[in-house]
């Protein structure tokens, strides 16, 4: 069964199997008395909570397509996500109504919904390619796009993550979800739960000194996170004296490149835990990679070995293409992007990456990140990589800033490791690592970088950022590189 903690910053409250799945089958009912056609887009406006997931199973069940909205972008996105949908119901919390279009009516999310219909509810048969959600990307190349996800995808995700070469991970354990509902990571790991008779503490929200009184208070067994979100773990750790973490068995980290420093961090405040760097996409889903059929240790750094069904290979460029049961239909209303990524069954994620010669695959960074800097191409994440190496760095990130004489220079933010570490230091480190040209012209220092609203690294932050300090620096008088 199953015991669902719903930390919302009220009292917790205990959710069993049956509870739910009642509660998913009382949903799907309230959209079928709406009078929907079978197929239409259901939308949920909501914070992470079991009414959420009730909501989120039973339009699923019903035969519609949910679509589960990020309420932390701007109106005029959410608008735009609505139209792109053709949503014209949605659930709603209080955090996501006022977000909610005029031409999409919308019904509360309650704890307990007033209707409890009997087993299934008389619901039709789901076919398998059909439709099963609608996720939106972050919008990091344009407009969010909508990427169409079948039953069977799903199902095959889940499949792979908990009938593959993991699949003990699961079983009869604890997790502690805080990803937002509207993004895949937290997709992959509930439904992975779900699947594997585990239980799961759901919070509403990523806050990491309560993060962290959560492990030891429910026993929390297996977490996943993004970089960022480990180090912000670690500090709130430190802060609250350091408690005891030792239930945890496994981590996962995924998306963006790991780096030997946040790895160092997860086995010091859990010293019992493997720590696994993970990967998936939207288009592709989880579950691609895990550990070597023959038994090779993975390194620390890998995201793992391809899994049973699933394909992988490498472009001239470096780029990931995959071809797996998992993987999206296309993207709604977007043929022609839809033909440019998808080609004979191939998805290129348009994310970089290297193997090894025992096969095991590392994720580098974006091409979409790439920028130009004197006529050469500068890839972000080969940079961090550079100085990241660095002892004194925990994290960093890359943007390009506009230049007079380049068109456009790497800068770098770092997090540091403990103690401030001096900018030319790294500058000099980073320049024994990687072709001269590519070593950041600025390094300024965070407390640590800034998330956008899918937990991911907000380039576009720090870019607005790094603008700011340079245009601060020519008003000054200061030009010309250091």
């Amino acid at each position: 069964s199953l015991d669902a903690h719903a930390g919302t910053g009220g009292a917790p409250r205990e959710w069993r199997a049956r509870e739910i799945e009642q509660g998913s089958l009382a949903y799907g009912e309230e959209v079928r008395r709406r009078g929907l056609p079978t197929g239409s887009a259901v939308g949920i406006f909501a914070q992470n909570s079991v009414p959420n997931l009730m909501a989120y199973l039973g339009i699923l069940r019903a035969g519609y397509v949910c679509v589960p909205v990020n309420i932390r972008q701007p109106a005029p996105i959410v608008r735009y996500v609505c139209e792109d949908a053709d949503m014209r119901f949605a659930f709603a919390d209080e955090a996501g109504a006022a977000l909610v279009p005029e031409t999409v009516e919308h019904a509360n999310l309650t704890p307990v919904p007033d209707r409890v219909p009997g087993p299934r509810a008389g619901f039709p048969a789901v076919e398998q390619e059909s439709t099963a959600l609608l996720l939106y990307t972050s919008g990091s190349t344009g407009r969010p796009k909508g990427v169409v996800l079948s039953h069977i995808s799903q199902l095959s995700m889940i499949d792979a993550v908990t009938a593959g070469p993991d699949s003990g991970l699961f079983d009869g354990q604890r997790g502690i979800v805080a990803a937002p509902m509207f993004h895949m990571n937290a997709q992959v790991f509930l439904a992975s739960f779900l699947a594997g008779g585990g239980s799961v503490v759901l919070m509403s929200r990523f806050d990491a000194a309560l993060f962290a009184e959560a492990i030891p208070a429910y026993g929390v067994n297996v977490l996943t996170g993004v970089p960022t979100m480990i180090a912000l773990l670690h500090s709130a750790w430190q802060d609250l004296g350091r408690p005891d973490l030792g239930s945890i068995r496994n981590v996962y980290i995924g998306s963006a490149p790991v780096t030997e420093a946040i790895i160092a961090q997860s086995r010091e405040m859990m010293p019992n835990a493997r720590v696994l760097n993970s990967y998936g996409t939207t288009e592709s889903g989880g579950g691609l990679f895990g550990p070597h059929p023959d038994g090779i240790a993975r390194p620390p750094t890998s995201v793992g070995y391809p899994t049973p069904l699933v394909d992988v290979r490498l472009d001239e460029d470096g780029a990931l293409l995959v071809r797996a049961p998992s993987m999206m239909t296309g993207y709604l209303n977007l043929p022609e992007l839809t033909a440019q990524r998808l080609k004979e069954g191939w998805y290129n994620t348009g994310d970089l990456f290297e193997r090894d010669a025992d096969g095991f695959y590392f994720f580098r960074g974006r091409a979409d990140d790439m920028f130009v800097c004197s006529g050469e191409n500068v890839y972000p994440g080969e940079v961090e990589q550079a100085v990241e190496s660095h002892p004194g760095v925990l994290q960093a990130a890359v943007v390009p800033v506009a230049d007079a004489r380049r068109g456009q220079m790497p800068v770098a933010f770092v997090v540091p490791a403990a103690d401030a570490v001096e900018a030319g230091e790294i500058q000099d480190h980073v320049k024994t690592q990687i072709a001269p040209y590519l070593y950041p012209r600025r390094v300024w220092p965070l407390d640590a970088l800034p998330l956008a609203s899918t937990t991911k690294v907000d380039r576009r932050e720090l870019m607005r950022r790094a603008e700011a300090f340079m245009d601060a620096e020519r008003a000054g008088g200061r030009m010309g590189e250091p």
